[in-house]
């Protein structure tokens, strides 16, 4: 009776130092816990802690409470999977789960189960590999009597993600019309998108819309435009998509979703459809504007050749109070560049590495190229390049040298095309562009060169290749 006392009082302790994680340190509640000595006779009180921990990014000490615990039943396993799987870590859920299946630590009552499977899915999801989700489907198939939705989902999610969209069909045509929500319509509208097809997609979208009881939410609505965005979409089909965005709901005066604005001026944008883009940005209202919608305003403008009109937002944005961020700076750069503003995108990029604390990507430093190309300033952009702190990739080298090409200054392409053949000696590409610019500058005698030396490389490669030898491991041999 006094065991059974104790335990009740240690469970109460226990959930009332839970039910407080969210006003306390993990860790100041964590060593209360093992003062008062309830830490390990409550293991709902060590999963919290664990998701507590997990949750602010360490990782590892959720790992070391969960190795102290000693005991383990199939949540706390759990919540350690899904610890590693959220932070990040999706081959250490894979080992985790694993280490369960094995018993580890948990004896033969904890083995992986439907929650676990659902996990697993979603980290082999990000790990984009087809083999490891493949193996825990074929565990699952062995060892748990029935997937629930939410494992089905997750499993035609996996398949998408990891490039198996006939596996991915097959699992949503498992769950059963009756029985879809609209995760799984999201799951299957996204795995069309994500494998190359688009306009499949749309059709699923539009399925999806004509069942009745599946309510078409916002995770779905999102994965319809950025389908209809990859399709370069006529206007008349991105009209349809904002149309559904409309019916249901997510466009209201006051309530719009800004998430799903962001996506249609991003939409439009692409289809040349700058006009709607501006239309919904305006009809946003300045409340629910984030600094998404700035940026794809900006860029829908800057690639459509409106670039004044870029800047102008791009500085708007600026006296509103919001921080730009990468992206929003390679818009505005870009703007610069499609109008010939070198001071403006100098302005710009020193204002992105000084004042915003931006390191610079290789995009950001390629439109600076094209910016100083486009206004033929060949030399300051040859030493802009040289001066980067990073390397520049082969697709620069090849951008200055086409603008040396297109400005007549043969001797500059020559020392471009110098630096480009070095990174990439056995790209034929290159020995082609060089031979082009000798050709232009006919210097005949340097044309020959060139084209021998691609010759010798070429037998070099097929030599090498056919030389090769290959191996498959077929049940250990």
């Amino acid at each position: 009776m006094t065991h059974k006392r104790h335990a009740a009082t240690g469970l109460r302790t226990g959930g009332t130092i839970l039910h407080a994680l969210s006003a306390a340190s993990a860790a100041h509640l964590h060593a209360h816990a093992l003062k008062v000595g309830v830490l390990f006779t409550c293991l709902h009180l060590c999963s919290g802690l664990l998701k507590t921990y997990a949750s602010s990014g360490r990782i590892a000490a959720a790992r070391q409470l969960f190795d102290e615990a000693p005991r383990r039943n199939v949540p706390l396993w759990n919540t350690l999977v899904s610890a590693y799987a959220r932070c990040g870590h999706p081959r250490s859920a894979l080992a985790a789960a694993s280490a369960m299946a094995r018993g580890g630590g948990g004896g033969a009552g904890a083995r992986p189960n439907v929650v676990t499977v659902a996990i697993l899915m979603s980290a082999c999801a990000k790990l984009r590999r087809p083999a490891p989700g493949r193996e825990v489907h074929g565990y699952a198939a062995r060892n748990v009597a029935a997937l629930d939705l939410h494992a089905l989902n997750a499993l035609v999610h996996m398949y998408g993600r990891c490039g198996r969209l006939r596996d991915a069909r097959t699992a949503f045509a498992g769950i059963g019309a009756g029985a879809r929500n609209a995760v799984s319509w999201t799951a299957m509208i996204d795995a069309c998108r994500e494998n190359g097809r688009p306009a499949e997609a749309l059709g699923v979208f539009e399925e999806m819309r004509r069942l009745a009881g599946a309510e078409v939410d916002e995770a779905a609505l999102l994965a319809a435009v950025s389908a209809c965005a990859s399709l370069d979409c006529a206007a008349g089909l991105g009209d349809w998509v904002e149309a559904c965005a409309a019916e249901s709901g997510f466009l209201r005066r006051g309530t719009t979703s800004a998430r799903v604005a962001n996506a249609l001026i991003h939409m439009h944008g692409k289809a040349g459809q700058v006009e709607r883009s501006c239309a919904i940005f305006d009809s946003m209202g300045a409340a629910r504007r984030t600094v998404v919608s700035w940026t794809a305003m900006v860029q829908a403008l800057a690639t459509n050749g409106h670039a004044v009109a870029a800047l102008v937002r791009f500085a708007q944005m600026l006296r509103e109070g919001f921080v730009p961020d990468e992206v929003a700076f390679l818009s505005a750069i870009g703007a610069c560049a499609c109008a010939g503003l070198v001071s403006e995108g100098r302005r710009l990029f020193e204002s992105m590495v000084e004042e915003h604390r931006i390191a610079p990507q290789m995009e950001h430093y390629g439109s600076m190229v094209e910016l100083l190309c486009r206004a033929g300033s060949l030399a300051d952009a040859f030493e802009f390049v040289l001066a980067m702190p990073v390397a520049p990739d082969p697709v620069i080298w090849r951008a200055l040298a086409g603008a040396c090409r297109d400005h007549g200054d043969a001797g500059l392409a020559r020392r471009v095309m110098d630096h480009v053949i070095a990174m990439e000696p056995h790209h034929a590409g290159n020995y082609l562009l060089a031979s082009n610019l000798c050709a232009a500058d006919e210097d005949w005698g340097r044309v020959v060169d060139v084209r021998l030396e691609m010759g010798a490389r070429k037998a070099t490669i097929s030599r090498t290749a056919s030389g090769a030898v290959s191996s498959v491991q077929v049940n250990g041999e």
